[in-house]
């Protein structure tokens, strides 16, 4: 899918400059962002999975830990 990314004049320079010293192009700089957006926020989702859990089965976690 192909989409338009509208940035103001000082993004699209702080991107320039960032795609400029890391030699690649803005393209890739986006999507790098996206993807480790994506991860921290799946991550984030998968730690309050966890912290429900351990919650919830907080006697049988102490049991087990005997």
């Amino acid at each position: 899918m192909a989409m338009t990314l509208r940035l103001d004049d000082d993004r699209e320079r702080r991107l320039r400059l960032v795609a400029d010293e890391e030699a690649r192009s803005m393209h890739a700089v986006v999507v790098t962002a996206i993807d480790d957006y994506l991860a921290r926020r799946s991550a984030k989702e998968f730690g309050g999975l966890a912290d429900e859990i351990i919650e919830r089965h907080a006697t049988l976690l102490a049991r087990l830990a005997e």
